[in-house]
């Protein structure tokens, strides 16, 4: 495991490229980052706060789906219906037949994907389409799954060691 401090430049680049990624502004004030690789997998911790990005293969940074309250004001989703969410969990992408409503989103947009029902996020990814295409789609890839119930950072971030370390840096 690896620990690294940023500035507090560096800090506050990483949120606000994160902000734009996402959609919203974060309201915490920002405080240097520390970064926490574990197995190849990085984690990003604002210490004042609690907020944890995940980073993916492509160099962005997503908030993980453990911080419900990140994920509530992302304005970008869609919802699946119960046979995607099987699939979205192990890490499928989301493809256009499991898609049962979805919010107005751009190309490269990073959204929310929940499941119809209880409406609870289960995976982060970024759009391939617009939604305006997607009326008439009949298949095929809408969104590529960054971050997921089970994956590999979600199973970090609900282990006891991560929880501590994360809770000493604050």
């Amino acid at each position: 495991m690896r620990i690294r401090y940023y500035s507090r430049r560096e800090a506050r680049t990483i949120a606000e490229s994160a902000s734009k990624d996402v959609g919203y502004i974060y309201d915490r004030p920002i405080e240097p980052v520390v970064e926490v690789d574990v197995d190849g997998k990085q984690f990003l911790v604002l210490c004042k706060g609690g907020i944890v990005l995940v980073g993916t293969r492509d160099g962005r940074h997503v908030p993980a789906i453990t911080d419900s309250d990140a994920v509530a004001r992302m304005r970008h989703f869609i919802l699946v219906d119960r046979g995607a969410v099987r699939h979205v969990v192990n890490g499928a992408h989301v493809m256009r037949p499991g898609i049962r409503e979805y919010s107005e989103f751009g190309s490269g947009d990073i959204l929310v994907v929940r499941e119809l029902d209880y409406k609870r996020p289960i995976a982060l990814g970024v759009a391939v389409v617009e939604s305006s295409e997607l009326p008439t789609m009949e298949k095929g890839l809408v969104v590529k799954n960054l971050h997921h119930l089970r994956d590999k950072a979600w199973e970090l971030l609900n282990s006891g060691d991560l929880k501590n370390i994360i809770e000493k840096l604050r």
